[in-house]
């Protein structure tokens, strides 16, 4: 049976597959579609476009290779999976792909395949006039060797422009491949970053799936999602498309079970239990305050919450965000030149602050391991100490970690985020000695400088989202006293030495800091 059908619908408007049918030009998508054709419009040689799993950048790569089809003097050509272990492999695939499956097989080095390459993309951009487009998807699973080929592809080139238009579509973990191999990175004419959506286009994206998927004969569908529904399922998915879709999935499924056709907020989090990608987040206050009638069972619900909030440790997510409400007299403005103004949000820190732990991510990032280490010391590294429930949560997060107290270099190990809370106040401040977006960039250079007063430290900041820094271990409560670490003459001289303020409202550290 074809549940939609039930909904009056003629497809199905939530499959996981990138149909790109149902591609959602949301302002995000649109501007990163317009700014790829621009580029290969005018040969300008490599495009990547990197974002987290779920952002949707699959849909997006069949939504260009549809359209660029659609021209006949442009040649497209697409790499599901590019993770080859030899360099040779790979060039025989592009080999193929571009000319031949004959003209590959009579190639037995890398060089011939460069070669023959070369003569194709010659014969078929300045003889014809064509473009040629070779888009990679899973662009993160490159290898170097992998990298290096694709450079040196796009050394082939007229006075005007490349013969050879590459479209990169990765993960963030490219970011390391781009940072030890600069001469490919520099390569890049377009470098995208795809963002989640945001609440009212997660609401549209769902209208334009239910209508896409609508019968003809009829101008509405029967499920009706209320506004306070779509606001808890961006709340629930942080504007992910692929955890929007699988959670409307699950929600019309429930509606199905229990005869509704409304989808309430109750709806959505009953429907989320069962996925284990979605945040799960509790009924918040200001919902039950707007809801008319509460009914018995949703009086005795709040009892729950309410007992579970007194239950919480001293120095909590409620505490903690009173204490960030409450006005700094020290540092003064004029004296801290990092302060920056509370503006809206100090207005009702609680939902601030419930806002931002909604969209902190799980996992702080992945780790290549470097010779002679062990988990415990990149444990005390990472989060400030090291123990056997540590461990535990870590091979949890890495289900192909074996025997934890056997790690092999190069290995890759995900270390996820244990213990989100808002920023004490006698964390406020910290001497930074390096930050990046990636997580095993900050780990390398605590690795390679290997003080016994250097840590990493991972925070998520309200605008910014997830940051690492190599920081000093003593952290400040005042702003000035940072301020004289960061002065003294003893510290190593560092390029991007400064005082890192956590002191913002929305401020999280994501690994413990509870023992430094």
């Amino acid at each position: 049976m074809d549940y939609y059908k039930l909904f009056n619908l003629e497809k199905e408007p939530f499959s996981n597959t990138p149909d790109p049918d149902f591609f959602f030009r949301s302002t995000r998508h649109a501007e990163c579609l317009q700014k790829l054709e621009i580029a290969i419009r005018l040969r300008r040689g490599l495009c990547i476009v990197r974002g987290e799993v779920g952002t949707g950048k699959t849909t997006l790569c069949r939504h260009l290779v549809r359209l660029l089809s659609k021209d006949e003097n442009i040649a497209v050509h697409m790499v599901l999976d590019p993770g080859f272990d030899r360099t040779g492999d790979f060039a025989a695939a592009i080999n193929e792909m571009l000319t031949s499956t004959q003209n590959a097989l009579s190639c037995t080095t890398v060089a011939e395949h460069k070669e023959m390459i070369k003569h194709h993309l010659f014969e078929s951009g300045v003889d014809n006039a064509n473009t040629t487009v070779l888009i990679i998807d899973e662009g993160q699973k490159l290898s170097a060797g992998c990298a290096e080929f694709l450079r040196e592809l796009l050394n082939y080139e007229t006075n005007e422009n490349k013969l050879l238009q590459i479209v990169v579509f990765a993960q963030n973990e490219i970011r390391d491949l781009l940072y030890t191999h600069p001469n490919f990175a520099d390569r890049a004419a377009l470098y995208h970053h795809l963002q989640p959506l945001s609440r009212k286009e997660t609401a549209q994206l769902i209208q334009y799936r239910l209508q896409t998927a609508a019968s003809q004969t009829r101008k509405t569908t029967s499920p009706v999602f209320t506004r306070r529904g779509l606001r808890r399922i961006y709340r629930l998915s942080r504007g992910y498309p692929r955890k929007i879709i699988h959670l409307s999935h699950n929600v019309l499924l429930l509606l199905l079970v229990q005869g509704k056709s409304r989808v309430t907020p109750a709806v959505v989090s009953q429907a989320a239990a069962s996925l284990p990608g979605v945040k799960k987040t509790a009924f918040s206050l200001p919902d039950w305050q707007k809801t008319a009638g509460v009914t018995a069972a949703a009086a005795l619900l709040g009892l729950i919450v309410m007992g579970a909030y007194a239950q919480w440790p001293a120095g909590s997510a409620p505490e903690k965000q009173a204490e960030t409400a409450a006005p700094k007299k020290d540092p003064p403005a004029e004296q801290n030149p990092a302060a920056r103004s509370p503006g809206p949000a100090a207005a009702a820190p609680e939902s601030a602050a419930e806002s931002a732990a909604e969209n902190i991510p799980s996992s702080l990032g992945w780790v290549r391991i470097n010779e002679n280490e062990n988990l415990w010391n990149m444990l005390k590294r990472i989060y400030g100490t090291s123990s056997d429930t540590i461990v535990a949560k870590v091979k949890a997060a890495n289900p192909e970690l074996e025997n934890p107290d056997r790690i092999q270099p190069g290995q890759k190990i995900r270390f996820p985020v244990l213990n989100p809370r808002p920023v004490p106040k006698h964390q406020h401040y910290w001497v930074l000695r390096q930050k990046s977006e990636s997580f095993n960039r900050i780990y390398q250079f605590v690795f390679a400088k290997n003080p016994s007063d250097l840590r990493v430290i991972s925070f998520w900041h309200p605008a910014e989202g997830l940051r690492h820094g190599a920081v000093k271990k003593q952290p400040f409560e005042k702003y000035r006293d940072a301020e004289q670490a960061l002065a003294d003459k003893n510290m190593p001289p560092a390029a991007q030495a400064e005082v890192l303020d956590l002191s913002k409202s929305g401020m999280h550290l994501l690994t413990g800091g509870e023992k430094d």
